[in-house]
């Protein structure tokens, strides 16, 4: 259904403007100059009636409270409440001095007074004096009245306390100006002032609860991509470290019971007696110095076993007490 003639589209191309308004293509124009709007080229709606974006700055955007002139996006602005001025305007309006950043000021409906005009001001009306033509009349100046220059974006912002603190009120959105906020974001995170404009347009809301939101949004989509990459970057060191291990799945079983006795036949020991077993009991239990001994010792030293006979042998063994008579009486082979 076309918003603009209220018929069926049933053209091959149809203009959508968010979040779910549709439009022939001859029907989308500006309702100020009548020039065509298409995807080349920036839509307002307003009211039910689109405007392109010069109109629409032009009718509706944010004018400077004291030239009545609309902003440039390079112009620096001065704010006062909820009024916005030109640099050049920002001046008392009693001794058009220049409000610079830092000085303080009072705002009495929607003028401007610097602090020595504000305080004569009081002085005055304190003592019952007749005000001078040029002095605005208007409801009485309390201190609270006063607030501070707002700094342009490359000051340093500077706060004045006031002696009344506000109380902060919690908005609740609605399905609907959550999906119009929601589907603002995903085309554009940071829309500039005229899309601002529009968003408060549609939604109801005020210009700072906008503003708030979409600031609130990228910081929630920030952290959350900060998380995400680390716990892609965790993963894949973790990957790495496993790089080249292998391994085999191991599943363990039901305890068995541990038997003591251990089955076998029986094995029988015997003992056995080295040949030189006789010889180191026979030097432990004679007398070195005896003849046999010596004879045996100077036999093997000689080498002389190999030439000597056989008879030699057992006259040998024969004086050897307790030792086995194990040699056999045969020829040694030279």
């Amino acid at each position: 259904m076309c918003v603009g003639c209220g018929s069926q589209i049933h053209d091959q191309y149809i203009m959508r403007v968010s979040p779910d308004l549709e439009w022939h293509a001859a029907c989308l124009k500006c309702a100020e100059c009548s020039q065509y709007l298409d995807e080349t080229c920036t839509c307002f709606v307003r009211d039910g009636k689109t405007y392109c974006k010069r109109d629409y700055a032009r009718l509706f955007g944010i004018k400077c409270a004291k030239c009545n002139m609309g902003f440039c996006s390079s112009d620096l602005v001065m704010r006062a409440r909820d009024s916005v001025y030109h640099m050049e305007c920002f001046r008392c309006s009693v001794c058009c001095r220049h409000l610079l950043p830092g000085d303080e000021f009072s705002l009495r409906e929607d003028e401007l007074l610097c602090r020595a005009d504000h305080c004569l001001l009081m002085e005055r009306a304190s003592a019952g004096s007749p005000l001078s033509p040029g002095t605005i009349h208007s409801r009485p100046l309390h201190i609270s009245d006063a607030v501070t220059v707002r700094h342009p974006p490359h000051h340093r912002n500077h706060v004045h306390k006031q002696s009344e603190k506000t109380t902060r009120i919690r908005t609740v959105l609605t399905e609907k100006q959550l999906h119009t906020l929601r589907t603002c974001y995903n085309a554009n995170p940071r829309p500039d002032a005229l899309m601002k404009e529009q968003l408060v347009e549609m939604t109801g809301l005020s210009p700072r609860v906008v503003r708030v939101w979409f600031q609130n949004k990228r910081c929630k989509d920030k952290k959350r991509s900060i998380l995400m990459k680390q716990l892609q970057q965790q993963q894949h060191s973790d990957k790495t470290n496993l790089q080249g291990l292998t391994g085999t799945a191991m599943v363990a079983g039901s305890p068995i019971r541990h038997e003591n006795t251990v089955q076998g036949n029986p094995v029988e020991v015997q003992t056995y007696q080295p040949p030189w077993k006789s010889l180191s009991d026979f030097a432990l239990q004679s007398d070195l110095e005896q003849p046999a001994f010596q004879q045996l010792v100077s036999f093997s030293e000689s080498g002389s076993l190999g030439n000597s006979s056989a008879s030699d042998v057992t006259s040998l063994s024969s004086q050897l007490p307790d030792t086995p008579n194990s040699m056999v009486h045969s020829p040694i082979d030279t």
